[in-house]
């Protein structure tokens, strides 16, 4: 046998051994569908082959997430004339991959704005090979742009794309982003244009120390980037170091003024190129911030936006502002929690206030709308042309804090029958305009409180609206013996869905409801004076189904022996304590009667409760507990804002609860919430922040969330509950 023949021989298998994991990998990686392209990192790609595509000076902006959720190039390109790239993505992905990257295409003219995020990672030298290779899924060309020691790098990364690419072909799954966080949120420039009206950010959830500069990391960084700066001059270009928009809550906390300066001065002195901005010009309100500390939302983005377009232009040479500060939009903040109303913001220098600017998907649906007096803390005091135009609401109730409502608010709301301004409203706080009711429904009224009613009468203010002005009551009243009965419903009174019976009516408690006296009432729930002690037979006649009756603690009320007799399908929720007695005293209203839990209001779904509020007597507690069971039934769910107006420190989980939604312990005086010690991660399902607002969202300083210690890591490590680590502690 010749020697190449023993070569071949002998060789040649431990070759094919040697190379098969590189097939393998070559197989899954390019020849597999190119799943990861499609998601949030797949952006990378995109951003890359913008930049190779133009061949005319530019302005390339190299950052991470704090540029693609920061910049609207499309001003940047406006204002100075020069086409734009958006290479921010990922900070994972290293600061040093998107310098590389820059290098593709550097053309005479060019200007390259570095603003890396401020933390220890992104300045340095760290390179993300697990990330950029599932960047690459679907474009290896971007492999030649950077060094060799990191093509290596990504080479052993690529062992865990192909495992996971095969894992995806197997299971039939496909890797996922969702929300903002979706890859065609993505437009030409690079810029994340994902809706973000408001901040869901909650207080500061990452805090940023500036202790990192002066390590060898740091310099390690500066000096490579001084290196890139030299190679892109030599070729025409013009490199400018700025700094990233940051949250005020996560940067002023944690350093002092001295800190902030000296690590501007340390970045600047370590530079051979220039820094064209000072860090503290970018230090910005909260408000301005979407879902991190460096994340913008659109108010945001234009601010911070117009801020590097004019340190661009002053270090050109030219001077001129691109907008006025009063030009530019307020923080945006938290978004209003309102859920038939779409706000906005009245954005003046000493205004936070909001008007109603239009009714929203669901409130367009329903026949009775009542304006909140605040919204998230601020007030709301207008009402925009057309707000209700095209609704279905039959009346709406104003807020008293409405003070000016523009022409054409309410035009063409073609079933509107009313506009209540609610007790407590007084003559010339809000007027109407001329034509107020024009393409309403006929008989369209103003109701004003029936105290007060004279009073808006002769007002002048009203002269425009005299004609069409009448008393806001409920209900039509019968006198005797010093005390009142209600015998009928008014017409305002028929279309509300939420009847209040007061405990007096001209100085005579009220006490009784005659025969029919809520006959063909739209209301889902009435709540009844404390001095309402019966109820007589039909008064509920042609009511709603599941009609909620809302007795007040302590009550004795008598009611008709039979519950048909009753009228309707009514539901009568009593206080714990007077369940008992009343279930016993009337053992035939089993199927109506209900307890109403005595510190929670709660809904029964399908055999479990919701809580959804807390009711007078639990809001004074400074301590809840959230019970197992209620009448029979399991409570599973805590709902969105359950506890505000609570006085509530400490809230005890009840064993059976098993879901918290979206801001579900949030705007309250909740300092802590206590999950029983053998409740696991998994039994509790919550939002992330990837799918909506977290069950903390907006929840106050130094809040926790305590679980047992041995199921702590668990809670941490959980894919949905470690979005909670900021809050969850193990109980001691």
């Amino acid at each position: 046998m010749s020697e190449r023949k023993k070569f071949y021989k002998k060789f040649l298998p431990m070759l094919i051994i040697f190379l098969l994991p590189f097939a393998f990998i070559f197989f899954c990686a390019e020849l597999l569908p190119h799943w990861y392209g499609d998601t949030f990192l797949g952006e990378l790609s995109e951003k890359y082959e913008r930049l190779r595509s133009i061949d005319e000076p530019k302005i390339t902006v190299v950052s991470g997430s704090s540029s693609a959720f920061g910049l609207d190039s499309g001003m940047i390109e406006e204002k100075l004339g020069m086409k734009a790239v958006n290479l921010g993505l990922y900070a994972n992905l290293g600061s040093k991959l998107t310098v590389d990257l820059a290098r593709e295409n550097i053309n005479p003219g060019d200007i390259i704005v570095l603003a890396p995020e401020l933390n220890a990672e992104t300045y340095s030298l760290y390179f993300g090979a697990e990330t950029f290779a599932q960047a690459l899924d679907g474009n290896l060309g971007m492999i030649k742009s950077i060094s060799s020691e990191n093509r290596a790098e990504v080479i052993g990364a690529a062992w865990g794309l192909a495992g996971s690419k095969l894992n995806y072909l197997i299971s039939g799954e496909r890797p996922e982003n969702v929300g903002a966080y979706r890859k065609e949120n993505f437009n030409e420039y690079g810029d994340n244009v994902f809706d973000r009206p408001y901040s869901v950010l909650n207080g500061c959830g990452n805090p940023v120390i500036l202790s990192f500069s002066g390590s060898d990391e740091f310099y390690g960084y500066t000096e490579y980037l001084n290196g890139f700066a030299e190679y892109a001059e030599k070729k025409g270009a013009k490199v400018f170091f700025s700094f990233p928009p940051v949250n005020s809550e996560a940067i002023l906390p944690f350093n002092s003024e001295e800190e902030i300066i000296n690590f501007q001065k340390t970045v600047a002195l370590s530079l051979d190129f220039p820094v064209i901005s000072s860090l503290e010009n970018y230090i910005m309100d909260p408000g301005y911030f979407y879902d991190s500390e460096f994340h913008l939302n659109n108010s945001g983005v234009t601010v911070r936006t117009v801020k590097l377009i004019d340190d661009i232009k002053r270090q050109l040479g030219d001077q001129s502002i691109t907008l006025p500060a009063s030009s530019l939009p307020s923080p945006s903040g938290k978004r209003p929690d309102c859920e038939d109303f779409d706000l906005i913001r009245l954005s003046s220098a000493n205004s936070r206030a909001w008007a109603v600017e239009k009714v929203s998907e669901s409130g367009a649906e329903k026949s009775y709308l009542s304006i909140p007096d605040e919204v998230s803390g601020n007030k709301v005091v207008g009402i925009s042309a057309g707000a209700f135009e095209g609704c279905r609401a039959e009346i709406i109730t104003l807020g008293l804090n409405i003070t000016k409502i523009d022409s054409g608010a309410f035009e063409n709301a073609e079933n509107l029958a009313g506009i209540v301004l609610p007790d407590g409203s007084e003559p010339g706080e809000v007027t109407f305009p001329g034509g107020t009711g024009n393409g309403c429904a006929d008989g369209f009224k103003i109701y004003v409180p029936s105290d007060k009613f004279v009073e808006f009468y002769s007002d002048e203010k009203y002269e425009n609206v005299r004609d069409i002005l009448a008393p806001n009551e409920s209900f039509e009243y019968e006198i005797s013996g010093g005390e009142a009965k209600i015998v009928s419903l008014t017409e305002t009174g028929l279309m509300r869905k939420e009847l209040i019976i007061p405990d007096e009516a001209s100085g005579a408690p009220i006490t009784s409801l005659a025969p029919f006296a809520l006959y063909g009432s739209e209301a889902e729930k009435i709540v009844c004076g404390k001095n309402v002690k019966n109820i007589a037979e039909n008064a509920f006649a042609d009511t709603v189904s599941g009609l909620e009756i809302r007795l007040p603690e302590g009550t004795e009320i008598i009611l008709p022996e039979d519950p048909i007799s009753l009228g309707g399908s009514p539901v009568i929720f009593a206080y714990s304590e007077d369940y008992a007695s009343l279930s016993e005293k009337y053992p035939e209203y089993k199927e109506v009667l209900t307890a109403d839990n005595l510190y929670f209001e709660m809904e029964l779904e399908n055999g479990s409760w919701t809580v959804t509020g807390v009711n007078p007597a639990g809001a004074e507690l400074t301590e809840l507990t959230v019970p197992d069971y209620a009448d029979g039934y399991p409570v599973r769910t805590v709902a969105g804002y359950a506890f505000r107006g609570s006085k509530a420190k400490v809230l005890y989980l009840g064993n059976g609860v098993s879901r918290l939604d979206g801001y579900a312990l949030s705007d309250s005086e909740l300092e802590r919430v206590v999950i029983p010690e053998d409740r696991l991660a998994d039994e509790i399902s919550v939002p992330n922040n990837m799918s909506e607002a977290l069950a903390c969202e907006g929840a106050g300083d130094g809040f926790r969330i305590e679980v047992g210690k041995d199921s702590y890591q668990g809670f941490i490590s959980d894919y949905f509950w470690g979005d909670y680590g900021r809050w969850v502690t193990a109980r001691e």
